[in-house]
């Protein structure tokens, strides 16, 4: 199984790629003559929906380590449930050329059983060395790398960025179908409708019904999005997505209770949570795919699959001396 965490796309250690460019524009396209939409009274629910895509749509996730915990479940051919998780330390390091590594993923438990330390600090020692030989490289390449858009468009800069999970099942290294999470698509593709405002950790949040728009152009990944209804929070002051819920067929009221789906309601097929860190940045805290509740619902994927982040740890500097080290828990 392939796994697309997020859209900077971290891969494992022994497969360090750098992408061919810099940092992404301060104001990126889909931010620029975006204006803050009306609340009050009325809210202007279309230039609502432009301004929560945009302010989801930084590339903040290239400035931070932070702890990535997968956990799966599925039945198994005798309808015994199965369930697994893996814990990994995510980097993301700028190197000296300015380029960034697409992402580091090192393995530190394993259904909870720690990685022994000895064999985790090799790891470390492989990514540093990894790292280094991809540092050289781009010194040896003539080829000049396009820079950053430094123009100066009208427009409003993201507070966070949404996060995209993929799941790609295979067998023998052929991919059989797969389905993808993207806060991006439920905005642009979808259809809101004001429900209720209530406050939520001490902030105020717009909460919307969404419904699928019809013949919207969703790609294969995403088809599953047709079926779905459900709930979405957007943060009254930020003007940012903070939670997604969205229940498939067969779940019909379940939209109208809680995401955290209390006992005895059908968990949802598709769930999302952010969090805001103390610098007031947004990032994503949960993401789920869940085709264990609702076979038949996504293309070839029967099983529950969670994406935890925690520990976010930001960092400021280069690498220059390859060096890797255990993210720290936040003070």
């Amino acid at each position: 199984m392939l796994l697309a965490i997020i859209s900077v796309s971290p891969v494992v250690a022994q497969n360090v790629r750098v992408e061919a460019g810099k940092r992404a524009a301060a104001i990126p396209k889909i931010c620029e003559s975006v204006a803050s939409a009306s609340i009050e009274g009325q809210v202007d629910i279309p230039a609502l929906a432009k301004e929560a895509d945009c302010k989801g749509a930084g590339d903040m996730m290239n400035e931070y380590t932070y702890v990535l915990k997968f956990a799966k479940r599925e039945k198994d051919k005798k309808g015994q449930v199965k369930e697994e998780t893996r814990t990994f330390e995510v980097y993301i390091p700028t190197l000296k050329s300015g380029m960034h590594v697409r992402g580091i993923l090192l393995l530190t438990s394993h259904d909870d059983v720690p990685v022994p330390p000895a064999e985790l600090e090799k790891e470390r020692l492989r990514a540093g060395e990894r790292l280094e030989k991809e540092e050289q490289k781009i010194a040896r390449s003539a080829t000049p790398r396009p820079e950053a858009n430094t123009g100066h468009a009208a427009g409003m800069l993201p507070l966070g960025m949404y996060g995209r999970m993929g799941i790609n099942p295979g067998m023998l290294g052929i991919k059989r179908g797969g389905a993808a999470l993207d806060l991006h698509t439920f905005l642009r593709e979808c259809e809101l409708a004001l429900l209720r405002r209530e406050q939520h950790d001490g902030r105020e949040m717009l909460v919307f019904s969404f419904t699928p728009r019809r013949a919207a152009p969703f790609n294969d990944y995403e088809k599953y999005i047709a079926r779905l209804s459900g709930t979405i929070w957007i943060d009254a002051k930020d003007r940012i997505v903070t939670r997604l819920a969205g229940w498939g067929p067969g779940a019909e009221g379940a939209q109208h209770a809680d995401a955290a789906s209390p006992s005895g309601v059908k968990p949802p097929a598709v769930y999302v949570e952010m969090m805001r860190l103390n610098e007031g940045v947004w990032l994503p805290r949960v993401m789920r795919l869940n085709g264990a509740d609702y076979p038949g619902l996504f293309d070839h994927v029967s099983q529950d699959s969670t994406f935890t982040y925690s520990q976010y740890q930001r960092f400021y500097t280069e690498i220059k001396d390859v060096k890797l080290e255990t993210p720290k828990a936040p003070q």
